[in-house]
């Protein structure tokens, strides 16, 4: 888990549906906007407490000298304006999100949600004595395509994909693969792999089979019993999958880290050779992700809520969030009706943010021009089922 606030990780806290409903809710009542009835239909398990009066805005605008720009730790990264609202579409404010030191605007909705036009292939074919496989293959389309085998959610990155240890069972064994992008675009690929013969004594264990670059993988080597009482003495691997040993020696003596410098889906190879001169030959495979690449995909997770809603595209907005809220969202949006691009100019802007493999967390900053305020809102965004990451909690 990667953290952009200061030099703290934080652990994002798991929450349920009908809070990060509330939550949005709240958030939608910081902004001045008024839920419409038929959005609220069939809502439960939280109520709205109006509280106080809202303050009297001060009768002229706070001096020059209490404007406190916005400061962003050292080390931090931070999306920007993202591209949607780059022309004159922000809201007019005191202090703007531009002018924060180190903003760095997102790619771009062309890369990380809406295109190219999604294509698959599976490389996993072929035989094997292990009692699971790592599937991969090729995609090309948005950097927020999710990809899955036999259901299983898999790891994107670079135009490759990785399902560690899908199980095998005596026999051919059906693989079949989707990819899904947001706006709903899909396209499946199938193919197969047979698993026979004795069960390989030797399992190569992989600590995480994905990871940000630089990253320091883990394995660990569990033998079973060998053919005729026999011990492992020597062990060849190749980390990179580029056909050079990064260590052939003892096996007592093998190393069990390595460090994964650049992005990219590595093929370890691990030739191990006992004391009758058998030898077994296992392959891991290890997705590094870059994670530059991976923040820009927030980002735009983020900018494409705010371009659907300057389209007055309530199904598309609302296909932003996991399944479990989407038809909550949508009923929201929907009564929104033509102030759906207003509301999108006043939703603010990610600042911060801590993110991994699996979540992310950022912060959003919004600008209050009557009072001359700025207030910070969390975002997370999980993978679906599907592969797709989605907003979970707003």
């Amino acid at each position: 888990m990667f953290s952009w606030i200061g030099n703290t990780p934080t652990r994002p806290v798991t929450v349920g549906p009908t809070h990060a409903i509330a939550s949005f809710l709240f958030f939608v009542a910081l902004l001045g906007w008024h839920m419409p009835a038929q959005a609220g239909a069939g809502l439960t398990g939280f109520s709205v407490d109006p509280g106080p009066p809202p303050k009297k805005p001060p009768s002229a605008p706070l001096p020059l000298s209490t404007r406190q720009p916005l400061v962003i730790p050292a080390g931090s990264e931070l999306c920007g304006i993202d591209d949607i609202f780059n022309s004159g579409l922000e809201i007019a404010t005191f202090a703007t999100i531009a002018q924060i030191p180190g903003g760095i605007a997102s790619p771009g909705l062309a890369q990380d949600i809406t295109g190219p036009a999604l294509t698959l292939s599976l490389t996993t074919s072929g035989s094997t004595t292990d009692a699971s496989v790592d599937v991969t293959g090729t995609f090309t389309g948005p950097v927020n395509t999710g990809i899955t085998v036999n259901s299983a959610v898999g790891y994107v990155g670079g135009g490759k994909f990785l399902v560690p240890n899908v199980p095998l069972v005596s026999g051919s064994n059906p693989l079949s693969v989707a990819a899904t992008t947001m706006p709903g675009a899909t396209m499946t690929a199938s193919g197969s792999i047979s698993q026979s013969g004795p069960l390989t004594p030797i399992v190569v264990a992989v600590d995480r089979p994905v990871g940000f670059a630089p990253f320091a993988e883990n394995f660990a080597y569990i033998v079973g019993a060998l053919p005729g009482g026999a011990t492992l003495t020597t062990l060849a691997i190749d980390f990179r999958g580029v056909g050079t040993n990064d260590y052939s020696s003892t096996f007592a003596g093998a190393p069990k880290t390595y460090t994964y410098q650049q992005p990219g889906l590595y093929k370890a190879k691990f030739l191990f050779t006992d004391s009758n001169n058998a030898t077994y030959t296992i392959y891991r495979f290890v997705l590094i992700q870059d994670f530059v690449v991976q923040r820009g995909m927030m980002c735009d997770i983020y900018g494409y809520l705010k371009d659907r809603l300057n389209a007055q595209d309530a199904n598309g907005a609302a296909n932003l969030f996991q399944p479990a809220e989407r038809s909550t969202y949508f009923s929201f949006f929907a009564g929104m009706g033509s102030n759906m691009p207003t509301m999108a100019t006043q939703l603010g802007f990610v600042v911060e943010g801590v993110f991994g493999n699996d979540s992310a967390d950022l912060l959003l900053s919004r600008d209050n021009t009557t009072s001359q305020t700025r207030a910070g809102y969390p975002l997370r965004i999980t993978q679906s089922g599907d592969g797709v990451w989605r907003i979970s909690e707003m």
